[in-house]
């Protein structure tokens, strides 16, 4: 797919005023901590201090935090199921800039510039994190995470799950590790993804044809490639 199904923009306070009409802002402030925003669907975000053994503050950041979830490897045969995402992500727009990007970003006020150049479709592993469930126990929550999200992002009922470990693809600013389960598939039908998912089309690649993904920018996605690693596959050598 090469179309856009979205696109982004920065928010503005005439977005509040809208938001009464629409209720399409989902991050609200958190109950504490100056700066936090959090979403009921799970997903928060805090700015941070960091301070040493003394409390002397060293520097501030924002810290991400979600709920329970699960990064699914479905198997069949020497194939993976992958989906296709739209995803906001996209190109430096500043190609000589260095280790000034960022700063050459916001000294130019290139934010709006940069935020309306997003948008690429992706292939990732089924993952999610999941609402309205009454189980506690978080392993049992994680598979029923598996099961549903197979489900709705790539139309797979699965079978013989088995949770292969913990992910974290990038602790500076992730508080919690991920879950991966690996499963074989029992029978597919049509996905069934949730109204604000841009999920184009599934198909189960073998490492060959992911690498030639990866070669083309259409597969990088770090939490997929994790996920594989805890499950014994990698993409071949060159």
């Amino acid at each position: 797919m090469s179309s856009k199904p979205m696109v982004a923009r920065l928010l503005d306070v005439y977005d509040f005023l809208k938001n009464k009409k629409n209720n399409f802002i989902g991050w609200i402030k958190t109950s504490q901590g100056e700066g936090g925003l959090f979403n009921a669907r799970g997903y928060a975000m805090q700015r941070i201090v960091v301070c040493d053994k003394n409390n002397k503050p060293l520097y501030d950041q924002p810290l991400l935090f979600e709920n329970a979830g699960c990064i699914i490897i479905i198997k069949m045969g020497n194939k993976i199921a992958l989906t296709q995402n739209f995803r906001m992500v996209g190109e430096r727009i500043l190609l000589n800039a260095g280790s000034n990007y960022i700063t050459e970003i916001n000294k130019k006020s290139l934010w709006e510039k940069l935020v309306k150049s997003l948008g690429q479709w992706k292939r990732e592993a089924p993952r999610g994190i999941i609402q309205n469930s009454n189980e506690t126990d978080e392993i049992k929550f994680v598979l029923h995470t598996a099961i549903q999200e197979s489900l709705e992002e790539a139309g797979v009922h699965i079978k013989n799950m088995k949770l292969m470990g913990r992910l974290n693809t990038n602790s500076t600013f992730f508080a919690h590790a991920q879950y991966v389960v690996m499963a074989e598939v029992e029978s597919i039908e049509k996905a069934k993804p949730e109204e604000f998912e841009a999920i184009g089309n599934m198909q189960f690649m073998d490492m060959h044809e992911l690498k030639k993904l990866a070669k083309t920018g259409e597969f990088d996605d770090g939490t997929t490639l994790g996920a594989m690693a805890l499950c014994g596959l990698c993409l071949p050598q060159d």
